[in-house]
């Protein structure tokens, strides 16, 4: 007996959606705002002085430092930064590296960061840095 044609092609589609998001559910993603650390694999760092103007550009300007505040040595510091609305709606987000390759921070070192962001207008933001441990 034979199955419809639109049987065997619902199945194929499913089967097509079930693979990929089994594929983008194994990607290893950053901690967001709105989650816990639950990644050993990630240190959460201090963020110091941050600051958000706009620029002579026009774009919103972003600068601070990031302090290795844990115990271990720490590799490939990054930050992400959410821009927000009045009902706390994300407006615009980035994920930056602020270190070099291969630059280990020990443990109280810092590392200063600057970028621009392409935003209107917002509110309020929220701001992540983490780093890997040194293995």
């Amino acid at each position: 007996m034979f199955l419809e044609k639109s049987t065997v092609v619902k199945t194929f589609v499913l089967c097509i959606i079930f693979s990929a998001l089994l594929v983008i559910m194994s990607l290893k993603m950053p901690p967001s705002f709105s989650q816990e650390n639950e990644n050993s694999d990630i240190i959460l760092l201090n963020i110091t002085d941050i600051n958000l103007k706009n620029s002579t550009t026009g774009l919103t300007s972003i600068t601070g430092t990031i302090q290795n505040n844990s115990t271990e040595n720490v590799e490939n510091l990054q930050i992400d930064v959410w821009l927000l609305d009045a009902y706390n709606k994300v407006i615009r987000d980035t994920s930056r590296f602020v270190s070099g390759p291969f630059t280990v921070y020990e443990p109280n070192s810092t590392e200063t960061f600057s970028f621009l962001m392409s935003v209107e207008e917002f509110d309020n933001y929220k701001a992540t840095a983490y780093a890997e441990p040194v293995s």
